[in-house]
């Protein structure tokens, strides 16, 4: 036979012209590998990077909430300084301008409480934020309870209640300093807790012994309020009967009235025209009427004496309001006649209009 044909053909494996040779193959695959594993650290560096943001805007977030309520609690001391000072020792301060220069406090202490209403603490110190709020609400409600009582208790009709509440109204400031002392403790554990190299100070607003922090309880001595009192306006009232009041008021030549709000175009500055009659039998010098806007962009506080009025007399006093009350927007206009000591009827010593200047 010319050929063996006992043997079957051997099969062979047909060549795949579509797959590249092994190593291009294992390049592509390395490179595909590469490719994947630089996405994964990218995603990785962006989720680190977008953390670290989130982290460094939470630090600034308590950083400048730290910072700002510091800012107010500096506000806030000052105002208990000059309160104090005042009360300590009124050289010869007239009872007018000690009750004004109170609620010029009480103003200012309003101010402290937008401010710290306006805060926007991070989320683990609502609580505390809560209690600092509260704190300085109750200093500003205090001054403004002491303000009322300077009158009657100069007085000689019911002194010694004005006295005793003027002294309740004091505990207001302690019990601030109490939920003040709370929400700090609470803010500066919240700091140490984050990381962030911040402390809020403490803020006492009623008086300590000096050199502690313990109460200085002359302030709740009703004994020792009243000498302070009785140093404002003079020991011992004129003989005779005493008594002023305020008998019309005008804001540019509208005559307005406490129970009913009022629109008055404004002059260039508005003008409250005070009228006062003296409604007992004794002359009386140096009478005072202070004027206080609030509820506006700032507040106003002008002031002009009457050097003398006889009895049965009425006397006209002209006190501009500058700056001008903004337009559009309604303002409480307070007005205060100067009370003399031994006046036993105030109740027409003191004024409040509600006003909307156009």
């Amino acid at each position: 036979m010319d050929k063996d044909d006992s043997f079957p053909p051997v099969a062979t494996e047909p060549e795949d012209h579509g797959r590249p040779p092994p190593e291009r193959q294992r390049v592509f695959m390395a490179r595909r590998l590469g490719a994947v594993v630089a996405g994964i650290l990218i995603l990785v560096l962006l989720v680190l990077g977008i953390r670290g943001c989130l982290n460094a805007r939470k630090e600034r977030a308590f950083e400048n909430y730290a910072r700002d309520l510091s800012t107010l609690v500096q506000q806030s001391q000052q105002i208990s300084e000059g309160f104090f000072a005042r009360f300590s020792d009124p050289q010869n301060s007239s009872e007018l301008r000690f009750e004004t220069d109170i609620r010029a406090d009480r103003s200012a202490a309003d101010g402290v409480v937008s401010r710290a209403e306006s805060l926007d603490p991070p989320g683990e110190l609502s609580n505390a934020q809560d209690d600092v709020v509260e704190a300085f609400q109750l200093r500003a409600e205090g001054l403004g309870k002491v303000a009322d009582q300077v009158g009657p208790a100069l007085g000689d009709e019911d002194f010694n209640e004005a006295i005793e509440q003027m002294t309740v109204d004091m505990q207001e400031f302690l019990a601030s300093d109490v939920l003040y002392a709370r929400g700090r403790e609470e803010i500066n554990a919240v700091l140490q807790q984050e990381g962030i190299d911040e402390d809020v100070p403490a803020s006492f607003f009623y008086p300590r012994v000096p050199g502690t922090e313990q109460p200085d309880l002359e302030w709740l001595d009703e004994t020792a309020i009243q000498e302070n009192l009785a140093a404002i306006a003079g020991n011992t009232a004129e003989p005779g009967l005493h008594d002023l009041a305020i008998t019309s008021v005008l804001i540019d030549g509208v005559d307005v009235s406490p129970d009913t709000p009022a629109t008055v175009t404004a002059g260039n500055p508005p003008e409250v025209e005070v009228t006062i009659a003296n409604e007992g039998d004794t002359e009386e010098t140096d009478v005072e009427i202070a004027v206080a806007v609030s509820g506006g962009d700032e507040p106003i506080d002008a002031e002009e004496m009457i050097p003398r009025i006889a009895p049965a007399e009425s006397r006209t006093v002209t006190v501009p309001l500058e700056p001008a009350p903004a337009t559009g927007s309604a303002v409480t206009i307070e007005v205060t006649l100067g009370t003399r000591l031994g006046e036993e009827d105030t109740a027409d010593n003191e004024f409040s209009y509600e006003v909307t200047f156009e």
